[in-house]
Protein backbone atom coordinates (compact mmCIF):
# COMPACT_ATOMS: atom_id res chain seq x y z
CA UNK A 1 0.00 0.00 0.00
CA UNK A 2 2.69 2.55 0.65
CA UNK A 3 4.64 1.70 -2.64
CA UNK A 4 1.44 2.14 -4.76
CA UNK A 5 1.36 5.54 -2.65
CA UNK A 6 4.35 6.37 -3.77
CA UNK A 7 4.00 5.36 -7.15
CA UNK A 8 0.71 7.92 -7.31
CA UNK A 9 2.87 10.62 -6.08
CA UNK A 10 5.48 10.26 -8.28
CA UNK A 11 2.88 10.28 -11.29
CA UNK A 12 1.14 13.48 -9.96
CA UNK A 13 4.90 15.30 -9.55
CA UNK A 14 5.21 14.27 -13.28
CA UNK A 15 8.64 12.43 -12.81
CA UNK A 16 6.82 9.41 -14.87
CA UNK A 17 5.17 10.32 -18.13
CA UNK A 18 2.00 7.34 -19.05
CA UNK A 19 -0.26 7.17 -22.12
CA UNK A 20 -3.85 8.30 -21.30
CA UNK A 21 -5.21 5.53 -20.93
CA UNK A 22 -3.15 4.36 -18.00
CA UNK A 23 -3.83 7.89 -16.73
CA UNK A 24 -7.54 7.18 -16.42
CA UNK A 25 -6.75 3.49 -15.06
CA UNK A 26 -4.64 5.01 -12.23
CA UNK A 27 -6.84 7.60 -11.63
CA UNK A 28 -9.70 4.68 -11.35
CA UNK A 29 -7.25 2.69 -9.29
CA UNK A 30 -6.83 6.10 -6.84
CA UNK A 31 -10.91 6.58 -6.35
CA UNK A 32 -11.02 2.48 -5.32
CA UNK A 33 -8.18 2.59 -3.18
CA UNK A 34 -9.58 6.15 -1.68
CA UNK A 35 -13.00 4.07 -1.34
CA UNK A 36 -11.26 0.82 0.17
CA UNK A 37 -9.52 2.90 2.90
CA UNK A 38 -11.85 5.10 4.25
CA UNK A 39 -14.53 2.21 5.00
CA UNK A 40 -14.16 2.12 9.12
CA UNK A 41 -14.11 -1.93 9.18
CA UNK A 42 -10.97 -2.05 6.81
CA UNK A 43 -8.99 1.28 8.18
CA UNK A 44 -9.68 -1.13 11.67
CA UNK A 45 -8.13 -4.31 10.01
CA UNK A 46 -5.36 -2.98 8.79
CA UNK A 47 -4.62 -1.33 12.43
CA UNK A 48 -4.26 -4.92 13.30
CA UNK A 49 -0.87 -6.51 13.69
CA UNK A 50 -2.06 -8.95 10.56
CA UNK A 51 -3.45 -6.11 8.75
CA UNK A 52 -0.14 -3.97 9.01
CA UNK A 53 1.90 -7.61 8.48
CA UNK A 54 -0.14 -7.50 4.95
CA UNK A 55 0.22 -4.15 4.13
CA UNK A 56 3.62 -4.55 4.34
CA UNK A 57 4.14 -7.42 2.17
CA UNK A 58 1.68 -6.91 -0.75
CA UNK A 59 3.00 -10.25 -2.33
CA UNK A 60 1.76 -12.45 0.32
CA UNK A 61 -1.36 -10.32 1.00
CA UNK A 62 -2.04 -11.07 -3.21
CA UNK A 63 -0.97 -14.80 -2.67
CA UNK A 64 -3.80 -14.63 0.44
CA UNK A 65 -6.48 -13.41 -1.52
CA UNK A 66 -5.83 -15.71 -4.24
CA UNK A 67 -6.16 -18.41 -1.92
CA UNK A 68 -9.29 -17.57 -0.65
CA UNK A 69 -10.95 -16.91 -3.55
CA UNK A 70 -9.58 -20.05 -4.86
CA UNK A 71 -10.48 -22.12 -1.63
CA UNK A 72 -14.45 -20.97 -1.92
CA UNK A 73 -15.28 -23.16 -4.14
CA UNK A 74 -14.00 -26.30 -2.78
CA UNK A 75 -14.66 -25.00 0.51
CA UNK A 76 -18.33 -24.38 -1.04
CA UNK A 77 -18.54 -27.93 -2.45
CA UNK A 78 -17.57 -29.37 0.43
CA UNK A 79 -20.12 -27.66 2.68
CA UNK A 80 -22.92 -28.50 0.08
CA UNK A 81 -22.18 -32.50 0.03
CA UNK A 82 -21.80 -32.10 3.65
CA UNK A 83 -25.71 -30.32 3.75
CA UNK A 84 -26.79 -33.30 1.21
CA UNK A 85 -25.22 -36.10 3.20
CA UNK A 86 -26.99 -34.99 6.52
CA UNK A 87 -30.10 -34.24 4.86
CA UNK A 88 -29.83 -37.66 2.73
CA UNK A 89 -29.45 -39.47 5.97
CA UNK A 90 -32.12 -38.17 7.97
CA UNK A 91 -34.38 -38.61 5.63
CA UNK A 92 -33.17 -41.88 4.87
CA UNK A 93 -33.17 -42.74 9.05
CA UNK A 94 -36.78 -41.53 9.04
CA UNK A 95 -38.20 -43.83 6.05
CA UNK A 96 -36.05 -46.34 7.81
CA UNK A 97 -37.76 -45.88 11.26
CA UNK A 98 -40.99 -45.67 9.53
CA UNK A 99 -40.45 -48.41 7.75
CA UNK A 100 -39.01 -50.88 11.15
CA UNK A 101 -42.23 -49.36 13.12
CA UNK A 102 -44.56 -50.24 10.09
CA UNK A 103 -42.73 -54.33 9.94
CA UNK A 104 -42.99 -54.50 13.62
CA UNK A 105 -47.01 -53.20 13.68
CA UNK A 106 -47.74 -55.85 11.25
CA UNK A 107 -45.85 -58.37 13.08
CA UNK A 108 -47.92 -57.49 16.37
CA UNK A 109 -51.22 -57.44 14.54
CA UNK A 110 -50.14 -60.88 12.88
CA UNK A 111 -49.60 -61.96 16.49
CA UNK A 112 -52.64 -60.17 17.70
CA UNK A 113 -54.96 -62.46 15.60
CA UNK A 114 -53.02 -65.91 16.18
CA UNK A 115 -53.86 -65.00 19.84
CA UNK A 116 -57.63 -64.09 18.77
CA UNK A 117 -57.40 -67.27 17.22
CA UNK A 118 -56.05 -69.58 19.94
CA UNK A 119 -58.18 -68.15 22.57
CA UNK A 120 -61.36 -68.49 20.39
CA UNK A 121 -60.05 -72.57 19.81
CA UNK A 122 -59.55 -72.97 23.39
CA UNK A 123 -63.01 -70.94 24.35
CA UNK A 124 -64.47 -73.85 22.20
CA UNK A 125 -62.65 -76.63 23.34
CA UNK A 126 -63.37 -75.66 26.65
CA UNK A 127 -67.11 -75.05 26.28
CA UNK A 128 -67.51 -78.32 24.52
CA UNK A 129 -65.73 -80.03 27.16
CA UNK A 130 -67.77 -78.09 29.61
CA UNK A 131 -71.18 -78.65 28.20
CA UNK A 132 -70.24 -82.71 27.55
CA UNK A 133 -69.27 -83.27 31.21
CA UNK A 134 -72.05 -81.52 32.48
CA UNK A 135 -74.63 -83.72 29.94
CA UNK A 136 -72.53 -86.85 30.71
CA UNK A 137 -72.66 -86.27 34.42
CA UNK A 138 -76.51 -85.08 34.37
CA UNK A 139 -76.99 -88.48 32.82
CA UNK A 140 -75.19 -90.52 35.28
CA UNK A 141 -76.61 -88.74 38.39
CA UNK A 142 -80.01 -89.64 37.00
CA UNK A 143 -79.86 -92.85 35.65
CA UNK A 144 -78.30 -93.66 39.54
CA UNK A 145 -80.76 -91.14 40.79
CA UNK A 146 -83.46 -93.70 38.92
CA UNK A 147 -81.28 -96.56 40.52
CA UNK A 148 -81.37 -95.79 43.61
CA UNK A 149 -85.05 -94.84 43.79
CA UNK A 150 -85.76 -98.33 42.31
CA UNK A 151 -83.65 -99.74 44.77
CA UNK A 152 -85.63 -98.19 47.48
CA UNK A 153 -88.93 -98.62 46.28
CA UNK A 154 -88.54 -102.43 45.74
CA UNK A 155 -86.93 -102.59 49.23
CA UNK A 156 -90.00 -100.93 51.17
CA UNK A 157 -93.03 -101.78 48.98
CA UNK A 158 -95.67 -100.73 51.05
CA UNK A 159 -93.92 -97.34 50.73
CA UNK A 160 -94.61 -96.30 47.69
CA UNK A 161 -97.82 -94.87 48.92
CA UNK A 162 -97.35 -93.10 51.75
CA UNK A 163 -93.98 -91.91 52.67
CA UNK A 164 -94.13 -90.90 56.05
CA UNK A 165 -94.94 -94.54 56.84
CA UNK A 166 -91.79 -96.05 55.01
CA UNK A 167 -88.93 -96.93 57.80
CA UNK A 168 -86.36 -96.29 55.17
CA UNK A 169 -85.56 -92.72 56.15
CA UNK A 170 -83.54 -91.65 52.34
CA UNK A 171 -86.71 -92.78 50.78
CA UNK A 172 -88.71 -90.31 53.02
CA UNK A 173 -86.23 -87.70 51.61
CA UNK A 174 -86.43 -88.36 48.34
CA UNK A 175 -90.18 -88.47 48.49
CA UNK A 176 -90.62 -85.36 50.05
CA UNK A 177 -88.55 -83.75 47.81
Amino acid sequence: MQRFIRFQTMLESGGISLPKDMQELQSLLSAIMYTLNSKSKLAAIRSTPVGQYLDGHPFFALALLVFGAMATVPIGLFLTFAIVTFVTASVGFVFLQGFLLSLGGIALLCVLCGLAIIAFAVSVILRAFYITSSNVLDYYYSRRSAHMKQDTIGSCPGCESDASSCPNPSFQKQKGQ
